[in-house]
């Protein structure tokens, strides 16, 4: 039997908004394992936190918007914990792409 490798594995996130001086929490705990060769896809109603989830593993939260809790790891990398530069966006390293094509 094959040992199935983890590309990306998400353990209790938590993601929360300042809005007008209160903090709103738009992810609670998600956890989630994607493994080399696998497709995910993420579905859900309006305003459930789809593009909220997918924008924090790219580093590209609004600026009002921060991770509170839990970890992103990309091949074994916490990617929630990188620096922000300038325009917003963090470095995440170009084999990630891969994983984020509109078809």
């Amino acid at each position: 039997m094959s040992v199935r490798k983890t590309v990306l594995s998400v353990k209790d996130l938590e993601i929360q908004f300042k809005v007008r001086d209160r903090r709103l929490n738009a992810i609670r705990r998600i956890s989630l394992d994607l493994y080399e060769g696998e497709t995910l896809a993420i579905v859900g109603e309006s305003g459930s936190g789809k593009s909220v989830l997918i924008k924090s593993f790219t580093g590209m939260l609004e600026s009002n918007g921060e991770i509170v809790g839990g970890e992103i790891l990309f091949e074994g990398q916490d990617i929630s914990k990188l620096k922000k530069i300038k325009n917003g966006m963090a470095f995440v390293g170009l084999k990630l792409q891969r994983f984020f094509k509109i078809r």
